[in-house]
């Protein structure tokens, strides 16, 4: 028999733990699929035009909810998919549910696009619950949505919430799974119990400003990324991986503030330097000295590196595309 991959996988792990839940409870509990389809609405169609499934959108009820072609939805896993998926690769898949999700983990950052849930909710209460983390509010008025179905961005706000605010989330499941950029697998539970909200609930989701901050700052490196790609695509072409790059940043950013780097135009600078041209660009010697300095002077990065001569920019790129060709030979 064919084997498994990595998302069939963690689907089996994740239906057989909730028949251990099931078994353990006595509760009856459904297993449910929230993807992401922002950037992916033609994987949604065969969902939405299936007679077959039960699905809703998180969205419903909120702002977003106009934007049906790529809303968020939660799939209720059927029986279809849970016996071909039981009976393996080799035979025809008839299951819109495998179908999707095999086409979902070909496209770029797909498997982050995927969450598990376990829960005894019927699929309209869940969404319901959902739908109210779609956004938060601060005490300042501000407001921001909160793309929680992307599992980069709810691995930050476990990050930031407090032990109340995430029981509050978990609270209507037994189990909640998605994949993270480490190649490990989230995994979180809950009570499994309707939530109660009194009348005295806010109207919508509120955090702190330094709750604000702290999802700034863990989206930074990604946010670099971005930046990044779109400035220097013809340096980095088209094939470089999000994961990858990010990746690249986390350890450029590391380098620059040993230096006391820390405004948003110096790091984009550094982190760029070192993507493009070099990654150990700082230990030349026509660099280090000035960086070393870098804090104490108080100047912008630019300036403070303008003596550098151009023909050691084109020495360290050079030196760097001779490493990269003989390593692929």
């Amino acid at each position: 028999m064919t084997r498994m991959i990595d998302w069939e996988t963690r689907l089996n792990d994740t239906l057989a733990a909730a028949a251990e839940l099931a078994g353990a409870t006595g509760a009856t509990l459904n297993t449910y699929l929230l993807v992401d389809f922002r950037g992916r609405p033609e994987l949604a169609e065969p969902v939405r035009a299936s007679a077959d499934l039960s699905h809703g959108s998180v969205w419903v009820g909120t702002d977003l909810a106009i934007y049906q072609d790529i809303a968020p939805l939660l799939i209720e896993v059927d029986d279809l998919t849970r016996f071909e998926l039981w009976r393996g690769q080799d035979e025809p898949r008839a299951s819109q549910v495998l179908r999707l999700l095999n086409r979902l983990h070909q496209t770029e950052g797909g498997e982050y696009a995927l969450t598990h849930i376990v829960s005894p909710l019927p699929l309209a209460e869940l969404m319901a619950h959902y739908a109210y983390y779609t956004d938060y509010g601060l005490p300042d008025g501000r407001e921001y949505y909160l793309h929680f179905y992307d599992g980069r961005i709810l691995d930050r706000v476990f990050q930031v919430w407090t032990d109340v605010e995430r029981e509050r989330f978990l609270a209507p499941v037994n189990l909640l799974r998605y994949a993270r950029r480490d190649g490990s697998v989230a995994q979180w539970t809950g009570l499994g119990d309707q939530l109660e909200t009194g009348l005295d609930a806010p109207r919508q989701q509120p955090l702190s400003l330094a709750q604000h901050q702290a999802l700034l700052d863990l989206d930074y490196p990604d946010k670099l990324a971005v930046q990044i790609r779109r400035i220097y695509l013809g340096v980095l072409g088209s094939d470089l991986r999000q994961d990858e790059l990010y990746t690249r940043v986390l350890a450029q950013m590391q380098r620059a503030r040993a230096y006391g780097i820390q405004t948003e135009r110096d790091m984009l600078d550094y982190v760029a330097w070192g993507i493009t041209i070099s990654p150990r660009f700082d230990e030349h010697e026509a660099i280090a000295p000035a960086l070393q300095a870098f804090k104490a002077r108080g100047e912008g990065l630019s300036q403070a590196l303008a003596h550098v001569p151009d023909a050691v920019w084109d020495g360290l790129l050079r030196a760097e595309q001779e490493q990269e060709e003989g390593s692929a030979v």
